[in-house]
């Protein structure tokens, strides 16, 4: 058939393109199921001064399949490609030049890209038999040709979106570190983790005691979210029978706090001093003149802080020099988002732009402050998984503040103090950490 690319010939055509641009959607064994838990079926291509694009099989059972180190050697030389998923697609090839569209779309328009994957033949497979791991071999070669083009013809606009501020951080390190993160999943008692938390069906992304856990990168703040199969595994509840559907892997779970987050990396943009002791506490010191604070106090001084970092300055506290500084850099931000029409995360490069709609000082703080803490966890986390390559241990959920371990006590105790020293950077962002046999912690 015309749009299939499957003979030496065809093949050989495609690698003689490679000075053009390339789109690139791969089509798993199924697509309800984490991709983890799939294999590739075939790759769609378009080349984008053709006419059409080119199915090339990979293991379907229509197809003359080709083998995937092919494939992957002739689009690992295209100079530049696009995909609608960067993340989805590490799964298949391992293409880091790939230009994630719903990335350059999101952090341009402050939506997530949509689009219809709707085809009338594959909606029938799939109302009938989706529970199948391998749907998609028996599927017509022909009608994932068509999704794939329909898809194409929606978003194919898109492609000529200029590159973003920030984009490179987000593409080429983001990217990586969270499709790492999912690659061990989550350990759970199956029976009780199914009964309370109800995933639309537990195949999709469960596969010996260990579900899959799928992080969705394209929102207003870069900060991801977590939501796989009907659950929310960034909003865990915090009741026991919630918590006792976890169990590690290895021996331990093992998780790390960030001290006073938001406050300590908010402190840091304005120089403000903080030492190690709580940050919440040394506050909590100046507002009620005394060194020694209550717990009734602590969580009162928690609640001014909160509200202070996102311009509901108490006050009777706002000459304190430490809400006067936070004062005049949400006024100074605030100034340049009017004015100049942006302000960027000084980090990650991400800007924030008033393509953003009903924007207020507080909105524009709290958007800041969120990006500001997703790029500094992905700095560290890109680290930790660097340091973790050769041990058994390894990250098995990541929350804002907190990373969950999964830890094997093979590695020693030394391995945990090595973590606190890669998350604190040099004592800036003091953890502590606490440890269980399941997330009761």
């Amino acid at each position: 058939m015309f749009y299939i690319l499957e003979s030496k010939e065809q093949l050989d055509w495609l690698e003689n393109q490679t000075d053009s641009p390339i789109y690139v959607d791969v089509i798993s064994t199924n697509f309800y199921f984490h991709s983890k838990l799939t294999s590739t079926i075939g790759v769609y291509v378009k080349v984008l001064n053709d006419k059409e694009g080119y199915f090339i099989p990979v293991s379907h059972n229509d197809g003359l399949n080709v083998d995937k180190d092919r494939i992957y050697a002739i689009l690992s030389k295209f100079k530049t490609l696009y995909t609608l998923n960067k993340k989805t697609l590490l799964y298949h090839f391992n293409l880091q030049r790939a230009i994630d569209i719903s990335l350059v779309y999101s952090m341009s328009n402050y939506k997530r890209l949509e689009y219809s994957t709707a085809n009338t033949s594959i909606d029938w497979y799939y109302r009938t038999h989706n529970e199948k791991p391998d749907l998609n071999r028996i599927i017509p070669i022909v009608k994932l040709y068509e999704r794939c083009e329909n898809i194409f013809n929606q978003i194919e606009q898109h492609l000529a979106l200029p590159i973003p501020d920030g984009f490179e951080f987000y593409n080429n390190i983001t990217t990586n570190v969270f499709f790492l993160l999912e690659q061990n999943g989550v350990g759970i008692v199956y029976d009780e983790f199914n009964e309370l938390f109800k995933p639309k069906n537990p195949i999709y992304n469960t596969e010996n005691n260990t579900t899959y856990t799928n992080y969705n990168l394209y929102n207003n703040t870069s900060r991801p979210t977590n939501t796989f199969n009907s659950v929310n595994f960034a909003a865990i509840p915090k009741t026991p029978e919630h918590r006792n559907c976890f169990k590690p892997q290895n021996d331990f779970f093992v998780e790390f706090d960030f001290d006073g987050y938001h406050l300590r990396l908010l402190a840091e943009q304005l120089n403000y001093p903080l030492s190690r002791e709580s940050a919440h506490k040394q506050l909590a010191k100046q507002y009620f003149g005394k060194q020694e604070i209550t717990e009734e106090e602590y969580n009162k001084a928690k609640q001014i802080n909160f509200h202070a970092i996102y311009g509901k300055i108490p006050e009777e506290h706002k000459n304190l020099k430490i809400f006067k500084e936070v004062q005049e850099y949400i006024d100074a931000m605030w100034s340049s988002f009017t004015e100049a029409g942006y302000v960027w995360n000084p980090q990650s490069g991400k800007a924030f732009t008033t393509k953003l709609q009903d924007m207020n000082p507080a909105k524009l703080m709290n958007y800041m402050m969120q990006s500001l803490e997703t790029s500094n966890n992905i700095t560290i986390l890109k680290d930790i998984l660097k340091y973790l390559r050769d041990k058994k241990s390894f990250i098995t959920l990541y929350t804002y503040d907190a990373i969950l371990f999964d830890f094997s006590k093979e590695d020693g105790k030394e391995t945990l103090s090595d973590i606190q020293t890669i998350m604190e950077k040099q004592g800036k962002y003091p953890v502590k950490f606490k440890y269980s046999t399941n997330l009761v912690l």
